[in-house]
């Protein structure tokens, strides 16, 4: 008896427990939806019935008058969903040294590496990361860097003629780029031949292709990421696998012996076709540290060659997989590009240049359009590193004195479908970014993130989508495959992704009644 007695009085404390827990916003005044006992507002996510990202949309199309929402992550963890432009440019730009930590839970002996990458890194170590590789992506190191781009065009170019030629014509977009965007980051960055789109058993295909893609546990692999890192250290989650990490730093090790024995021998090659004096991303890297009279740590360096190619390969992969389906979908804007396509490269006599997909405005715009409709990260999370006070959410209200600690909701899709904001939010319409000075201000637009923090190779990003996009419209017009279904986003994975692929097909443009000139 006694037994039952204990046993009814610990699940009645465990019930208050968890009812306080679930009126942390309603004790402090500050309204918003009312969570679950664990779940908090999240219980569609944890059942993989929605992303996180449409979970707070949801939340932020329900309370369109409030600057900012108290709401209940998994766990019951009080956080704060900012919905107003105003409290979105505070915390992102105006009050930034009080929000400086992107929330992802990455253990350090797990994923050494990966903590290099400014999106991860945290506190004074995120300082020193960006400003390392910020250098690097500058617009003329970019020009500099795009005969690397180039040569990977060609081999694209190849693949998809190969393919058509050999009556395979369903292409997935994801796995298409993918290959392209590897392929590009191991000759800009690496200095190396890929070999993605011309070896399906290539260690790059291998190893990294499919690494940010749904899988049997996705969900429980992004709760770790996002909400837990108890979970993760449970599950002994890696944000990239370890062989992936061993490999990487492999070859990258290489590299740096080949590069730093032959420091003063400008011109000489090393073996394995490894260039030693090239414009690429480590030698860039290599001559910072040089310039400052650093040694030449390879542990750090192999840290943002990981950067490299994680963020080099996987964002702008979907982009370009998400634009050619846009293009599919709608002709007249398809139509107007490759117009475009033509008349710029018939400038600058058909070569496919930097100046030349530089000129491409309306390309860009298209490019714009689709990050805002299929933004990489649905959510921006936020930890506040430094008190902070809130004000009031409506007249008469009273302040909220934020603790450290607490995490800060930027909800990107909420913020990119805005009816308020962007007119027929939910249609392709490019011509929204086409006039720069009446181009998305304030943060409107969200795709690269807002300021610090704002993504740092952007334009790299963009000038390999450009490139790759031009190289294919030039020559083809894309089509949806036969057979095509509406595709589904995925409800689980970390980054934007569909469960099923993006199928499209190509057909070869005619010009005067004759095929395209390669």
């Amino acid at each position: 008896m006694a037994f039952v007695v204990l046993c009814l009085t610990l699940t009645m404390l465990l019930c208050a427990h968890l009812l306080w827990k679930c009126s942390y916003w309603q004790r402090h005044g500050v309204r918003g939806p009312r969570g679950l006992p664990i779940l908090g507002n999240m219980w569609e996510f944890f059942l993989g019935r929605r992303h996180y990202g449409d979970v707070y949309k949801n939340i932020y199309d329900a309370h369109p008058h409030l600057p900012y929402i108290g709401i209940y992550r998994l766990f019951n963890e009080p956080a704060v969903l900012v919905r107003s432009q105003e409290m979105i440019k505070e915390v992102m730009i105006r009050s930034f040294q009080h929000f400086q930590d992107n929330v992802l839970w990455v253990d350090e002996k797990r994923d050494p590496i990966v903590c290099y990458n400014p999106f991860i890194a945290k506190g004074v170590q995120w300082k020193q990361m960006r400003a390392e590789i910020l250098p690097i992506f500058t617009p003329n190191k970019v020009k500099a860097s795009f005969h690397h781009i180039k040569s990977i065009c060609e081999k694209l170019d190849a693949y998809v003629s190969l393919h058509i030629l050999n009556s395979i014509n369903c292409f997935e977009g994801k796995d298409l780029f993918s290959k392209y965007t590897l392929d590009v980051v191991a000759s800009a960055a690496y200095g190396l031949d890929g070999a993605a789109l011309t070896n399906t058993n290539s260690d790059f295909t291998q190893l990294v292709e499919n690494l940010f893609l749904p899988h049997a546990w996705s969900l429980l692999e992004t709760i770790a990421l996002l909400f837990s890192p108890q979970l993760g250290n449970l599950i002994k989650y890696h944000y990239v696998p370890t062989g992936v990490q061993d490999w990487l730093q492999g070859i990258i090790g290489k590299v740096l012996e080949i590069r730093c024995a032959s420091v003063g021998s400008a011109g000489s090659a090393g073996s394995a076709g490894v260039s030693v004096k090239s414009n690429d991303f480590i030698q860039w890297l290599i001559e910072g540290k040089q310039k400052l009279h650093e040694p030449v740590d390879a542990t750090t360096i192999v840290g943002h060659c990981s950067t490299f190619l994680l963020e080099g390969f996987e964002t702008s992969s979907s982009l370009m997989a998400f634009a050619l389906h846009e293009y599919a979908k709608n002709p007249l804007v398809q139509k107007r590009v490759q117009q475009e396509i033509d008349e710029v490269l018939a400038r600058h006599g058909g070569d496919i240049c930097y100046d030349a997909i530089q000129e491409m405005s309306y390309l860009g715009a298209t490019l714009y359009e689709t990050l805002r409709l299929y933004p990489p990260m649905m959510a921006l999370l936020k930890h506040c590193t430094k008190e902070f006070e809130l004000p009031a959410q409506s007249m008469g209200g009273k302040s909220f004195k934020v603790p450290v600690g607490m995490v800060f909701v930027i909800p990107v899709k909420g913020v990119h479908y805005d009816a308020d904001l962007y007119e027929k939010p939910l249609q392709f319409q490019p011509e929204r970014f086409l006039n720069q000075n009446e181009k998305t201000h304030g943060c409107m637009f969200l795709g690269f993130g807002e300021g610090p923090r704002m993504c740092p190779g952007m334009r790299f990003g963009l000038a390999q989508s450009k490139a790759g996009i031009v190289t294919l419209l030039s020559k083809y017009s894309v089509h949806l495959c036969e057979n095509n279904k509406p595709f589904k986003m995925s409800a689980k994975t970390f980054l934007t992704a569909t469960d099923d692929g993006i199928w499209i097909s190509f057909e070869e443009r005619k010009f005067n009644g004759k095929a395209a000139l390669v």
